[in-house]
């Protein structure tokens, strides 16, 4: 955690300093500036940087503090009320908002918007979310109409969903490449993922996983992904799994592999034998001969097999395994697994010596029983072992 601040401090220390060189001054700056530092700063995360991301929090303290100080005639300047309209709403303390409020400056800004901000960084939602319905996203400046879109989807998302998406969708729009669409990309994904609609759900996730394939929050997004797909798609549903194989094609290998993988083991967890067998055979020519990921890939096929008519070549598969190079929970997944293969080669046959038609009942019902309890048996274990 020291670690953490330490390198959050000093990449703060960056972008003040560096702000200081700009302007010829000692870097505290005025506060429309460290506002725009802080939307960079921002920005920066969904390209990757993980400091950027840990150095948001040393830089919003930063900035409340620069609007604790600020003098009175400081808010005639404009561009500070504005920029604490901004920051408010990214998150920074609503004292800057207070503060104006005070000061009695008069300003530009939308009366809704300034209140509707100040009820929502005092976290008075419900009456935030009826100030801002006034304010049109589109008629604002460039610097504050996504986020303000962005605040609005998520202040309708609960009660009203399908009107989050209209706002989300300007967000987007308004705020290409920032962390606003980005955020806004997320939360259309979850809300369509929660409705069920599959086809813009998939659109969307598409969109994502080319767009910002290196946030720091994309490998989340990836997992949330693969349970979803795991857990809702059918694989028996025409065309379904050719989509997907689209939807993922223009996506990194590395990324691709892992997204195959997720949703194969969480496949198998769920008994999603086709999905599981289809990941598993998309991600196993993304892998690399004799590493772990490959032993994952068989790993997902053979667990697939065994509970279907090739169950055969689902043992041959496990066989060839390599315990040595797997993760714990992987290993249990392979344990479960071969449990499941032995349960089923114990299950009897039906006994030879009553005619055909009249053993088949008792017989095939004493085997369907047990090759039932076999998979419900697996199934546990596997749950159990995903959650370790």
């Amino acid at each position: 955690m020291r670690r953490v601040l330490t390198l959050a401090g000093a990449m703060t220390a960056c972008v003040l300093g560096s702000m200081g060189a700009a302007h010829g001054q000692d870097g505290k700056g005025e506060p429309f500036e460290l506002v725009r530092s802080l939307q960079s700063l921002q920005d920066q995360v969904v390209r990757g940087n993980t400091r950027a991301h840990a150095a948001q929090r040393v830089l919003l303290a930063h900035i409340a503090e620069q609007f604790d100080a600020l003098k009175p005639e400081g808010w005639k300047d404009p561009k500070n009320a504005r920029a604490a309209v901004v920051f408010v709403l990214s998150g920074g303390s609503a004292r800057a908002l207070q503060k104006l409020m005070r000061s009695g400056a008069s300003t530009d800004i939308n009366e809704k918007l300034l209140k509707g901000t100040l009820a929502y960084g005092e976290g008075r939602h419900d009456e935030a979310a009826e100030l801002l319905a006034g304010v049109e996203a589109r008629a604002l400046d460039p610097g504050t109409a996504g986020l303000v879109a962005y605040v609005q989807g998520e202040l309708t998302a609960k009660k009203e969903p399908a009107k989050a998406q209209v706002h989300f969708d300007d967000a987007r729009l308004l705020s290409p490449g920032t962390i606003i669409e980005e955020a806004a990309l997320r939360r259309q994904i979850a809300l369509l993922a929660a409705a069920g609609s599959a086809d813009r759900y998939e659109a969307l996730a598409t969109q994502y996983l080319r767009r910002f394939p290196n946030s720091v929050y994309a490998g989340g997004f990836r997992q949330q992904f693969a349970l979803a797909i795991a857990g809702h798609t059918d694989a028996a549903e025409s065309g379904r799994l050719a989509r997907l194989e689209r939807m993922l094609g223009g996506v990194a290998q590395s990324d691709r592999r892992e997204v195959y993988l997720m949703i194969a083991k969480e496949a198998v967890a769920k008994g999603k034998m086709a999905m599981a067998k289809f990941a598993a055979a998309n991600a196993e020519p993304l892998t690399e001969a004799a590493s772990t990921d490959r032993e994952r890939a068989r790993l997902c096929e053979g667990a697939a097999l065994i509970v279907t008519e090739e169950f055969d070549r689902g043992v041959e598969v496990l066989g060839t395994v390599e315990r040595s190079k797997l993760a714990e929970t992987d290993a249990a997944l392979l344990d479960a697994a071969l449990s499941v293969a032995g349960q089923v080669r114990r299950m009897p046959d039906p006994p030879d010596a009553e005619p055909p038609v009249a053993a088949s009942p008792a017989g095939e019902g004493q085997a369907l029983a047990q090759a039932r309890k076999a998979v419900a048996q697996v199934d546990e274990i596997l749950s159990g072992a995903d959650k370790r």
